[in-house]
This record gives structure tokens, sequence and C-alpha cells, in this order.
């Protein structure tokens, strides 16, 4: 009974005071890159256009962070094309450090006829100026965080 009280005590202390570190923990939106984007025209009728993107998340806290979704809006020289787009991703972002996140957008061809001028200077290889804007929901060790992004190319 003696050794059952003390072992109880002392898990009592260790969890407390394992709380409290956590509670210190003062998590910081990571920095985001736009590192790749890929457009690829599928010429079926109707056409439409997928875009690749590679998104570097700069972890710069103390703990490593999983983004487990990432919801965004995609803009083509400042022109909405895609609305609510969601990713779930379940990446790994080591503390104090760089991982990549892979997105995949569909443009049809109600979307593009809208922003005709921007999708033809993508066809032709002009450079076209790319927006990512949404949230990034990570699983932290104090549960889940929701921080913003926009990131530009």
């Amino acid at each position: 009974m003696k050794h059952t009280l003390v072992y109880s005590s002392l898990l009592a202390v260790l969890s407390l005071s394992g709380c409290s570190s956590l509670g210190n923990l003062n998590i910081i939106n990571p920095s985001y890159s736009l590192r790749e984007v890929r457009p690829r025209v599928n010429l079926a009728l109707p056409p439409s256009i997928d875009f690749d993107f590679t998104v570097g998340v700069d972890n710069p806290n103390t703990v490593a962070l999983r983004l487990d979704r990432f919801d965004f809006d995609l803009l083509i020289n400042n022109n909405p094309v895609l609305r609510n787009v969601r990713s779930d991703q379940g990446i790994h972002i080591p503390a104090r450090g760089i991982g990549d996140v892979h997105l995949t957008s569909h443009v049809n061809y109600n979307e593009i006829r809208t922003i005709y001028r921007e999708v033809a200077e993508v066809v032709q290889g002009n450079r076209a100026r790319y927006e990512i804007r949404g949230n990034a929901y990570y699983n932290t060790p104090i549960g889940q965080m929701r921080f913003p992004v926009t990131v530009t190319r």
C-alpha cells in the first residue's frame, strides 16, 4: 500500500510537470515558399488544366509538427481560379526543419473561360504570378492549430 501511494504521487508530479512544460510551448506559424509550379494542359474536350505545386514549409519551432490538412484558394495573376480546395496531407515537419507539401488542383473549362488571358499566357510558356491563400492545420503536442498561409511565386 505504501509503495502504491508513493508510485501514484510520483506519477502525479511527473504528469503535472509535463503538462506545465507543454503549456509553455509557444508554437508559431511556419514560413512558406512556393518552390515549384507545374501546369499541365489537358487538351481533351472540354479542356482543363492541372496544377502541381510544391510548397516548402520551414518550421522554426522546437517541436515537430504534422501538417494534417491544407485548405486553399488559387489565384493566377491576382484572379481567383479555385476556391476552397482541401488537401489532406499527414506530412511530418521536423523541429527547426523543412518539409515539402505537394498540392494538386484541377481547373475545369468553366474556370478557364473566366481567366482566359492568364491561361493563354501559361500555355504559351509566359510566367504567371501564382498565389495560394488559405490555412494549414497542424497536429502539435498541445493540440490542433490552424495557421494562415499566403505564398506567391
